[in-house]
């Protein structure tokens, strides 16, 4: 009778295990799905259609134009050290210039980095958190900011900047579809300055080049071609400046973000984050520095003598404009403590008088103290799911252990074993970190999730094979195939090494929820942490669903263990 009893407690427990481990499989899957989608979908608090009228009309009013015109071209996936080895053109353009490294923001992918270019809006503001942005964004950019104060823009690049900016072909307007193994950028410098021939009144170029980018993604940002790549479009650059370069026109070169030795970009790889800038030609200082992509906008608004864009968060880079007067800054200094009183309003829910704003430390790190205290009371206010997920790693160790110390120490090999190949796949294999660059492109996002699904589920089998093959050996007596306690004991063996998993991969993903949150709601998470945590999800989702074959890897290697075959 007690062997009877036992027999039903372990079938009970198989049952209850295998559920659980697909109902976390579903639960992860779920919440994974939804963690995606809130990036994705991000809906900047920041940013309307109709901005704060302190955010247009500031005072002190903008100075004078310090230059007629400025050229800004953005060289789509330039990394900063192969702009300096292959780019001859824009290293003698150095040599007269202020030569700026400069970092872009997370995720250093396109369309949030085009618009941190020409809003002056990274992407935590402007809302654009992906290539996946739909819709018109809704920061004004530079090139509303010329259009509406009188003046004119030339816009030359992909036809993405319909949909991203609302701009319309027309006589200042050329797009084109990007690349597909061609080469474009040689049209596109012709196409501008035809344009600007047509229009010799405008006094904003905006020209984007996208080969780099192309043969970064079917090259690697390593390779000879997207060398090759740099030095062609180096030479268009040459021929750009040349047709350009007259008395009052200011070049300014950047890139969106860069690119890894084997192609891919959105995470925060060095070669990734630091970029080129360039400013050459009149009013700009000859010199060296560092900078932050958000600070183009202002920069040049500075130089155009206008308002920053409305939701432009970073001031001009000082050292490029070539004067020290402290009045041609002044409508940037008021924008930006604007800004900073818009934000703290939106993360505080009071907007700061001026007294206020500039209490203490100033306006920068009174913005900062709102963030780390909005952060802070939303942490104390999760802090029950990291405790919640600890507690249920505990219960499930706790219960196992109860119901059998040995497929405890079992399943914990199994575990460690699961994690030791996962992990060796992961960064050794394949080279991957918890990066955004891990993947080439977005049309891979998807392969590459599915192969991390499948490897985990693999990983998760050889741990179970692993548990099921120690777990004879920590018998004195194996149980043998007519003991009642024998089916149902190696069954369940299955699902106790697959929850300790899960159990663990638990408690990471509960410390991301505790950190960040499931919802997206004011300010994006650390994409590194980000992305580890929905690895984790994936994991999840596979481990669980590998219950439906685990129990069938524990039966056989125990019917046919040689320990347990010795009692039959």
């Amino acid at each position: 009778m007690a062997d009877k009893g036992a027999s039903r407690v372990l079938w009970v427990s198989f049952v209850l295990g295998t559920l659980v481990c697909l109902g976390v499989a579903y639960g992860a899957y779920t919440l994974a799905a939804y963690s995606w989608a809130q990036v994705v979908n991000y809906n900047s608090p920041y940013v309307s259609a109709d901005p704060p009228e302190g955010l247009v009309s500031v005072e002190p009013t903008p100075s004078a134009p310090m230059v007629r015109r400025v050229v800004l071209v953005i060289v789509d996936g330039l990394r900063e050290d192969v702009s300096r080895s292959s780019m001859p053109t824009l290293n003698t353009m150095r040599t007269y210039a202020s030569d700026i490294s400069l970092t872009v923001p997370q995720p250093s992918l396109s369309f949030p980095n085009w618009t941190t270019i020409l809003t002056g809006a990274s992407p935590p503001i402007s809302g654009v958190t992906t290539n996946w942005h739909s819709g018109r964004q809704l920061a004004p950019t530079l090139i509303d900011t010329v259009n509406a104060s009188g003046g004119k823009a030339i816009v030359v690049g992909p036809t993405d900047f319909t949909g991203l900016f609302g701009i319309q072909p027309g006589p200042r307007v050329s797009l084109r579809s990007w690349p597909k193994g061609g080469y474009l950028s040689g049209q596109l410098v012709d196409d501008a300055l035809r344009l600007s021939k047509e229009s010799t009144t405008s006094s904003l170029i905006v020209l984007h080049l996208p080969d780099v980018d192309e043969a970064g993604h079917e090259f690697g940002g390593g390779s000879a071609q997207y060398r090759q790549t740099a030095s062609k479009v180096d030479a268009d650059i040459a021929r750009l400046v040349a047709g350009l370069q007259s008395p009052g026109t200011t070049f300014v070169i950047v890139a969106d973000h860069g690119h890894t030795a084997t192609g891919g970009h959105g995470g925060w790889e060095p070669e990734v984050l630091q970029v080129p800038g360039i400013f050459v030609g009149d009013s700009v200082r000859l010199g060296t520095g560092t900078g932050t992509l958000d600070q183009v906008a202002p920069t040049i608004s500075v130089l155009l003598g206008l308002t920053p864009p409305a939701y432009a968060e970073a001031q001009a880079l000082r050292s490029v404009v070539a004067t020290d007067d402290e009045a041609v800054f002044g409508a940037d200094v008021a924008h930006h403590l604007a800004f900073d009183a818009h934000y703290i309003g939106v993360v505080r829910g009071v907007v700061p008088t001026n007294e206020q704003l500039l209490a203490g430390d100033g306006a920068d790190a009174n913005v900062q103290l709102a963030t780390q205290d909005r952060l802070a009371a939303e942490r104390n206010d999760r802090v029950w799911m990291v405790l919640l997920a600890g507690a249920a790693a505990l219960v499930v160790i706790c219960v196992i252990g109860i119901a059998s110390w040995r497929a405890l120490v079992a399943a914990g090999v199994g575990a460690a074993v699961y994690y030791a190949a996962y992990e060796l796949l992961f960064f050794v294999v394949h080279g991957y970190r918890w990066s955004l660059s891990a993947f080439n492109t977005e049309t891979y996002v998807k392969v590459f999730m599915n192969w991390r699904l499948g490897e985990a589920a693999f990983c998760a089998l050889l741990g179970v094979a692993v548990a099921a093959l120690l777990y004879p050996y920590l018998r004195a007596n194996p149980k043998g195939p007519r003991d009642p306690e024998y089916l149902p004991g190696h069954l369940s063996l299955a699902p106790a090494t697959l929850l300790l998993v899960l159990a663990t991969l638990g408690v990471q993903v509960g410390w991301y929820l505790w950190q960040w949150g499931a919802t997206i709601t004011w300010t994006l998470p650390d994409f590194m942490w980000a992305f580890k945590a929905d690895l984790d999800m994936v994991q999840m989702t596979a481990v669980g669903a590998a219950a439906l074959l685990a129990p069938l890897v524990t039966y056989l290697i125990g019917r046919y263990h040689p320990r347990v075959r010795r009692t039959a």
